[in-house]
């Protein structure tokens, strides 16, 4: 299917953080004449629940204050990989691995993950996954801390066959005991040539992007803000700091435009460009609420509870539900977050994969991945429980996943492995 220069826009301004839409329409309405902005100031939200106990214009005036001036680092990684020149489906692939890459620089879900969300092949997402790791900072978008410190050897003219991608591929628990003779007498090198070759290793960079996504504050501004309450949901756009865009022609009544076939198409063009910017907000308006709203439906019950033990629901799902292409789906929840009864989140957050039980039934991945939080900050600080003890403690719970997926979550939640947890 090709693309209309209107379907572009409109997805364009869908992937948009709201800074960056604040930021566009700024751009917009001092280029275009015939764009106005006005800021919307409710006095309560739809409902009486929305405004009770909650000091809206100080909540607000914070985030803002906090956020303002906040800068989205992906974009930088965007704008070098739009120097590629590369096709459209290429780029969409890298705008969804870069949204999904962690503060650290790592991205989270594998390839076969994505390829399905985005329903496309494997090979074209491991493709894109090779051209962002080509970018600045060395390291980014790796998926291990190994591959991450592997690319920035490369980088450096070291190869498979050096001794510092040996030490890396085979070692890197003995790299944090610092365990040289260990590690040489395995490779068969001497202990000089080692411990020259840990140097190296440990003046790599193990989180390429923690100087640069580091910086960002969290929460930022939310779109949305949500009151779930029993089973009742009320939902509403956060239209605080998002100003509203109103045509405006200050050329109506010039009777020099009248007649001026340059004048004439100036207006003409202009208030076409302006048309199609208010009508593609709105666009984005609706399909944001209309994913959001569905989101928030599908969890009500658990969001009451607790927002971390939520049902399994991919954006595969909400795309069938709602009759929409993955892509977008992933552009509407991307860099968008929410204040469920006062706790801001990322609404990426509510969506997670399936892992099966013992009884047949599924469970979250964000469940699941609550639950080894729960392991470890209960275990004995002395004897700090092992991957495969939490993998036998989940089991006990009826839920059947692998070690190695333990270590995996593990990594993600940013929990040190067992040697690095005991405390004497």
């Amino acid at each position: 299917m090709v693309l209309t220069p209107q379907m572009r826009h409109s997805i364009k301004l869908l992937g948009m953080s709201t800074k960056d839409i604040n930021d566009y329409i700024d751009s917009a309405v001092e280029e275009n004449p015939f764009l106005e902005k006005k800021y919307e100031h409710k006095e309560d939200f739809r409902g009486p629940d929305f405004s009770r106990n909650f000091d809206r214009e100080s909540y607000f005036a914070r985030s803002y204050e906090n956020n303002a001036h906040q800068e989205d680092p992906r974009q930088g990684l965007l704008s070098q990989l739009r120097m590629l020149n590369l096709n459209e489906k290429s780029i969409e692939i890298a705008e969804h691995l870069i949204s999904d890459i962690d503060d650290n620089g790592y991205i989270k879900s594998g390839s076969e993950e994505i390829a399905d969300r985005l329903m496309v092949p494997a090979e074209d997402v491991e493709e894109t996954v090779t051209l962002i790791q080509n970018l600045e900072p060395a390291g980014i978008g790796a998926r291990d801390i190994g591959e991450c410190l592997n690319i920035q050897l490369r980088r450096r003219g070291k190869g498979e066959e050096s001794l510092e991608c040996k030490i890396v591929c085979h070692h890197l628990a003995d790299v944090a005991r610092n365990d040289t003779e260990k590690i040489s007498k395995s490779l068969g090198a001497g202990e000089a040539e080692v411990k020259e070759a840990l140097k190296i290793i440990k003046g790599l960079n193990p989180k390429p992007a923690s100087t640069m996504m580091g910086k960002r504050a969290e929460p930022v501004i939310p779109d949305f803000i949500a009151r779930v309450k029993k089973r009742s949901v009320m939902l509403e756009p956060n239209k605080r700091w998002l100003p509203a865009l109103n045509l405006y022609n200050p050329y109506r009544e010039n009777e020099e435009v009248s007649g001026d076939k340059e004048a004439e198409k100036f207006v003409k063009e202009n208030l076409k460009s302006a048309k199609g910017l208010i009508d593609g907000l709105k666009r984005r308006e609706d399909t944001m609420y209309k994913v959001t709203d569905y989101i928030i439906k599908f969890h009500r019950e658990e969001i009451g509870r607790d927002v971390n033990n939520i049902k399994s629901l991919t954006i595969k799902k909400v795309a069938e539900a709602l009759d929409m292409h993955p892509s977008t789906i992933n552009r509407a929840v991307s860099n968008k977050y929410i204040d469920i009864n006062s706790s801001v989140v990322p609404l990426k957050k509510l969506l997670s994969h399936a892992v099966k039980k013992e009884n047949g039934e599924s469970t979250s991945k964000a469940s699941v991945k609550n639950a080894i939080r729960e392991l470890v900050n209960n275990e004995d600080k002395t004897k700090p429980l092992s991957d495969s003890a939490v993998c036998r403690a989940l089991s006990d719970r009826g839920i059947l996943i692998k070690r190695r997926t333990v270590a995996k979550y593990r990594d993600s939640l940013k929990i040190l492995p067992t040697h690095l947890r005991r405390k004497k």
